[in-house]
């Protein structure tokens, strides 16, 4: 829940007392022109920003998260809209990517191993191998592979920020198919777009 959020970025009011709810097992769709502030709404319940004014709660209890990864810790993941993977490393090194408890020992690298596939296999990408080189894959795949990393974070709130916007209709569609399935799952969805048919 955020009640009452504001932001600003010197005299430019980028968030002006917004207050939203969502739940479990919901998609809570944001529209709005750029520069609306949909973005700044999501970095600031990510922690990549503090809010100047307002609360927040996560499950009953109050929520300022520090930065992002402290976020992630307490379940909010987010995917944005310029992908935040590193080319070069694996799909599996990526979907892990930030976690603490990676190692190099055989049981770690199994345990890994294991969510990192059961992560893809939720996302639609059983097909693809975690050693493959994230680089590799098409921009649609690699979207779904920072989907795949916030499941392994445990998120319990997925916030995405337009990431149709340079995807094909075909992946379009695969995208919603990935969304209504981690809602079906329970999660929380926070999705913004300026696309009013979305």
């Amino acid at each position: 829940e955020v009640s009452g959020i504001s932001k600003r970025f010197g005299p430019t009011v980028a968030l002006e007392d917004v207050s939203l709810v969502v739940h479990s097992g919901r998609v809570l769709a944001l529209i709005g022109e750029n520069g609306a502030g949909k973005s700044t709404l999501l970095k600031t319940l990510s922690g990549a920003h503090r809010a100047d004014s307002g609360e927040m709660s996560l499950e009953g209890h109050h929520f300022k998260p520090s930065g992002p990864i402290e976020a992630r810790e307490d379940g909010i993941a987010i995917v944005y809209q310029e992908l935040t993977l590193a080319p070069e490393l694996s799909v599996e090194d990526n979907v892990m990517l930030g976690r603490s408890g990676t190692g190099a020992g055989t049981l770690l690298r199994r345990k890994q191993r294991s969510a990192v596939t059961d992560a893809l296999q939720r996302v639609g990408l059983e097909h693809l191998s975690p050693t493959a080189r994230t680089g590799d894959q098409s921009v649609a795949t690699q979207q779904l592979i920072e989907v795949a990393r916030a499941l392994v974070s445990g998120a319990k709130i997925i916030l995405f920020d337009e990431p149709t916007s340079s995807l094909p209709a075909a992946d379009v569609d695969r995208l919603f198919s990935i969304i209504e399935n981690l809602r079906e799952r329970g999660l929380a969805i926070i999705y913004i777009s300026h696309f009013l048919e979305e």
